[in-house]
């Protein structure tokens, strides 16, 4: 069994280059299969979830090659008709979903072997993501799906164009909604998508993929039929993984400066805003960040937990370990997964003083009448954290460990570093290189 092991505390110090987007990359991989042609693509981050779309491409008779540590060519010349997915790949990232609005809208079906013990889409299990859900959605979007023992069989079934209302703003049906109208008759309308800068970068692919798509406000327009061709295109840095080493740095009083960063490109302003409700000073120039010593003088934080232009839902859980360290309390509120607060009690078991409390805001999440959640938390610090043995479950719970893993006394042995691996890219040795006592075992 892989694991990671932190002798702490660390204190970092250097420079660390964040790596492409996660969320925009995972779309990137798989816009080749939206026509024949040759692609090269920059800053693709090289994790576990990237290799799921390099698989999927490659089930579609795609043929990728690695130019570099984080730059790859897609040639699709030869893919000619949708070939099926096994539950193995499909699950083992949300992103994999993608594929389904490609194939389905290109070929007119996709066929995904189901899992029987999932309910989800795939990626980390922190609720919401119900693959009924997401059915649900295809069939307003004009694709329809039926089981047969094991496997799932999405077909086209309109090819109308859309006038479709995203729910909530949802970053994955925006997108799904987009591919969808690329091969719709007319011009769809699609209203109120998210505007997070994942979302711009896959729409700035498309459209130098020659895709017509116009956007007033946060309304789409969408003209179908448009003839698509291969590109060379720059991923975005991501966002999450900066506010991993921000937090990093923070949480364990050290001076780093983080390189790759576009600050407007990121849409950096949302985490600026509440950092700097929280005394929390970040030097920007150029493309760095930064970050220095400054634990005494950081305030308790007021965190209110979503989807973009609010606090990012990712970042609650990274910075949890730093609000455990500055002298005060802290509250957080969780609006979009009910399970994305299981880390504080992976936390206290480290030391954290927390206790979860009832929010007075609504979640975006369904709540059953009756039905108690824990998506809000106080917490009370400064604490002394320890070392432990603890279990990464999903991306950022892992990275959550990680950084607490750096303040606490004592040795910390983390598994089921799967997850991490994810969405991390060189996670250990990043650390290693900063001068973090840590290494795979």
């Amino acid at each position: 069994m892989k694991k990671i092991i932190i002798n702490g505390p660390c204190k970092l110090s250097g420079k660390v280059s964040i790596q492409g987007a996660k969320n925009a990359a995972i779309r990137h991989l798989l816009a080749p299969l939206l026509t024949n042609d040759v692609f090269e693509f920059h800053n693709i981050p090289r994790i576990g979830t990237s290799e799921t779309m390099v698989e999927i491409v490659r089930l579609q008779d795609g043929k990728i090659k690695w130019l570099d540590k984080n730059t790859l060519r897609t040639d699709t010349e030869h893919v000619s008709d949708s070939k099926p997915i096994p539950s193995e790949i499909f699950f083992a990232t949300s992103g994999g979903i993608v594929a389904i609005p490609i194939l389905v809208s290109r070929f007119g079906h996709c066929t995904v072997m189901n899992e029987k013990t999932r309910d989800d889409y795939g990626g980390d299990q922190i609720g919401s993501r119900k693959m009924a859900y997401v059915i649900d959605t295809f069939k307003q979007l004009g694709i329809s799906c039926i089981q047969k023992n094991d496997t799932l069989i999405f077909k086209k079934v309109s090819d109308k164009a859309l006038d479709f209302k995203v729910p909530v703003r949802s970053y994955s049906v925006s997108i799904n909604a987009v591919l969808i109208s690329l091969f719709n008759e007319g011009i769809s309308k699609i209203t109120e998508v998210t505007t997070e800068p994942e979302f711009t970068d896959v729409i700035e692919l498309l459209k130098k993929m020659g895709a017509d798509i116009k956007q007033k406000g946060d309304t789409l327009f969408v003209k179908g039929k448009m003839k698509l061709h291969g590109i060379e295109y720059e991923c975005i840095s991501d966002r999450n993984d900066f506010a991993t080493w921000v937090s990093a740095a923070l949480t364990t009083n050290s001076e780093i400066e983080i390189k790759n960063v576009d600050y407007k490109r990121m849409k950096l302003e949302q985490m600026d805003g509440v950092l700097q409700k929280m005394n929390i000073s970040l030097h920007y120039s150029q493309d760095s960040c930064f970050v220095p010593s400054q634990l005494n003088t950081i305030k308790p934080a007021q965190i209110r937990a979503g989807r973009f232009p609010d606090f990012q839902t990712e970042w609650q859980v990274l910075f949890s370990p730093l609000l455990t360290q500055i002298r005060g309390k802290s509250s957080v509120i969780e609006l979009l997964y009910p399970n994305r607060m299981k880390h504080w009690e992976d936390l206290g078991k480290m030391g954290a003083n927390y206790k979860f409390i009832k929010s007075k805001t609504d979640p975006l999440f369904p709540v059953k009448e009756g039905e108690q959640i824990c998506n809000a938390v106080h917490v009370i610090g400064p604490v002394k954290l320890n070392g432990i043995q603890v279990k990464a479950s999903d991306v950022r719970q892992g990275a959550c460990l990680l950084i607490s893993a750096l303040a606490a006394c004592g040795q910390t042995v983390i598994t089921g570093i799967e997850h991490i691996e994810r969405g991390y890219e060189n996670i250990v040795k990043r650390l290693q290189n900063l001068g973090a006592d840590i290494e795979e075992g």
